[in-house]
């Protein structure tokens, strides 16, 4: 299968998707336009990002609310404009190789995507809600073309209900680090096409479970032998890695 048959059919295809956790993030700085780059390079079928909601209603792809720990800023994300964010440097803290890499808006991680892989999008919404960000996520995946070449997830799982309503041909997934009594449940009290959960936190018969219900399973975070041979067992439709030169489905 390639780009052009849609996340969903690649996703549904038998074989076990690679997706670059935040880029490659283990050898470049996170959410970056360089470790999304060398993700691809690398040959993955997604690369996943994080987004939040600035202070002018655009997207800035960052993990954390607070721009400390990956930035030479401090504060709150949603307190700044994208050109505001887009002065401060996003790489340095990671080693002075990458010294100038910026914050990209969502727009700009889907189109150097576009025709390459998929994109997991996952709305940074807890604990802080950001109001309008599914509208505005929509609108930039529409924007870009890429609306069967994405999923959407969150641990906000009213959130994803929201993606859903608001264009239900994008798919969607609820994030979940615990293991839920009802899993098939909690996906369709969010409309939910994907279950995300740690890698630790399923087991096959769950796993079995969802599959006989036409849903599908991504795990996170696959970094080593074990989780990738559990991960393998169940089996999930994509695994995320920090480590996608490594780690292979």
């Amino acid at each position: 299968m390639t780009v052009a048959d849609g996340l969903r059919a690649r996703l549904q295809g038998g074989r076990i998707l690679l997706g670059g956790h935040r880029g490659n993030a283990a050898e470049f700085p996170e959410n970056t336009l360089a470790g999304f780059a060398s993700a691809l390079d690398l040959g993955v079928d997604v690369i996943e990002c994080d987004v939040h909601l600035a202070a002018d209603g655009s997207l800035p792809v960052i993990h954390d609310h607070l721009l400390d720990r990956t930035t030479n800023g401090s504060g709150l994300v949603r307190d700044l404009t994208l050109a505001e964010l887009k002065q401060l440097d996003a790489g340095s803290w990671k080693g002075a190789a990458f010294a100038g890499e910026r914050i990209p808006a969502l727009a700009e991680v889907l189109a150097l995507a576009r025709g390459r892989a998929g994109v997991a999008i996952e709305i940074k919404n807890l604990p802080l809600a950001y109001p309008g960000i599914e509208r505005a996520v929509a609108t930039a995946v529409e924007e870009t073309g890429m609306t069967q070449d994405v999923v959407v997830i969150s641990f906000d799982h009213r959130s994803i209900r929201r993606m859903h309503e608001l264009n239900p041909s994008i798919l969607t997934g609820v994030l979940e680090a615990s293991r839920p009594v009802d899993p098939l449940r909690l996906m369709a009290d969010a409309a939910a096409d994907v279950f995300c959960p740690h890698w630790g936190a399923i087991d096959p018969a769950t796993a079995s479970e969802l599959h006989q219900a036409g849903k599908l399973i991504g795990v996170w975070t696959v970094d080593d032998p074990l989780a990738l041979a559990w991960s393998r067992a169940l089996p999930a439709n994509a695994i995320y890695t920090n480590r996608p030169r490594a780690i292979r489905p």
